[in-house]
């Protein structure tokens, strides 16, 4: 992780007000996760890494037979 990035996180921490509760933590957890993913989605698709439609749909059927027997 670049040292921006983790800059920027710590600016984000520092900044939050001091009554911030463990829900309002969860919130920007899981907010930075999100972001994290839709920014690792979006390099994916600019080196070509992507699969149809279709293709994602008959992967989501073998992940969901194989963990549901």
């Amino acid at each position: 992780m670049s040292r921006s990035v983790i800059e920027r996180i710590l600016t984000l921490i520092k900044e939050l007000p001091e009554n911030t509760n463990p829900e309002d933590m969860d919130e920007a957890m899981y907010s930075l996760f999100a972001k994290k993913e839709i920014l690792k989605g979006l390099e994916d698709s600019r080196k070509g890494n992507i699969i149809s439609l279709d293709e994602f749909k008959k992967n989501m059927a073998k992940k969901w037979l194989v963990e549901n027997g």
